[in-house]
């Protein structure tokens, strides 16, 4: 149920990119499902979310003449929703005092003067290189930059039609998260943790709170701190962390596992072979193709 959630999301994306290439009669709503799922699979033990890649070298076959800089803009109206939905439950957990925030400055740590002018002088350099850097990047490279702009805009198209942009990608990810609500319910039944609309509501906040953490050990830890503080108050009963550690290893084994096997069915699929080696040179060999094609 878990990956339903996924696969209803991509609905989201396939509108993104007709609006982006309405000309692109050829990309099927299955086709970009399969290329989200396939990528975000792989991102389960990539690091650096390498499987986005996938996800655009996959579209990128169906459509050879979409330039790669306009599909990853279209990343942006995607995820979107999913910052308003994350902010949402964030803010749901800010108000019953679930996430620790600092409520009066004695809780605040002290910090050396030495350490904060130092942090403080390297991001005035960082700064400054940035914006020597673009200002380099402007003043040589105006055409190139208006050029990119473009194809930014094109990924971004579907911005300009506020409706369709609620009803086409907003609601498949409010469908999404109501699906992963309902898969979140069946893990808490597995563990035996108690299962209340609070709870659940609780679960997706503590997951959305921990993607304020890019570290996985870290988030990981908030997610659990924020459980094991959040259970007993809204259900009035002592709940145990190992339980709360087990209930979240259940939830990423079982992603981690279904998300890779769907990713190794979608490129057994779309490359004809299970072999990891003859799947990249299909890869190879299919980027060449592809080159070909864009330039006809």
């Amino acid at each position: 149920m878990y990956e339903l959630s996924q696969a209803v999301r991509t609905r989201g994306w396939f509108t993104i990119l007709r609006a982006a290439y309405p000309e692109a009669e050829e990309l099927r709503a299955r086709d970009v499902t399969g290329a989200y799922l396939a990528g975000a699979g792989l991102n389960s033990v990539v690091p650096a979310r390498g499987g986005d890649f996938l996800k655009l070298f996959l579209v990128h076959r169906r459509v050879p003449k979409a330039r790669y800089s306009t599909l990853i803009a279209t990343f942006a109206p995607e995820t979107l929703p999913e910052i308003v939905l994350s902010t949402g439950f964030v803010i749901w957990a800010l108000a019953h005092g679930f996430l620790p925030v600092p409520v009066s400055t004695n809780d605040i740590p002290e910090f050396d003067v030495s350490f904060v002018m130092t942090h403080v002088l390297i991001s005035l350099a960082v700064t400054v290189g940035a914006g020597a850097a673009l200002f380099l990047v402007v003043r040589f490279g105006r055409r190139r930059v208006r050029g990119l702009a473009a194809r930014v805009r094109q990924g971004c198209q579907i911005l300009h039609c506020p409706r369709r942009f609620v009803v086409g990608v907003g609601g498949p990810q409010a469908l999404s998260r109501l699906v992963r609500l309902l898969a979140m319910v069946c893990f808490l039944k597995a563990v035996g943790l108690p299962v209340t609309v609070n709870t659940a509501i609780l679960v997706m906040a503590a997951q959305s709170a921990g993607r304020i953490v890019p570290f996985a050990p870290a988030s990981a830890g908030l997610r659990v701190a924020m459980l094991a503080y959040g259970f007993p108050a809204v259900t009035d009963k002592p709940i145990d962390v190992a339980s709360i550690t087990s209930f979240w290893f259940t939830v990423g084994a079982v992603h981690l596992v279904g998300g890779l096997l769907i990713s190794i069915g979608v490129l057994a699929a779309t490359f004809g072979t299970l072999s990891p080696k003859k799947a990249l040179a299909a890869i190879k060999l299919a980027r060449v193709q592809t080159a070909a094609a864009a330039t006809r």
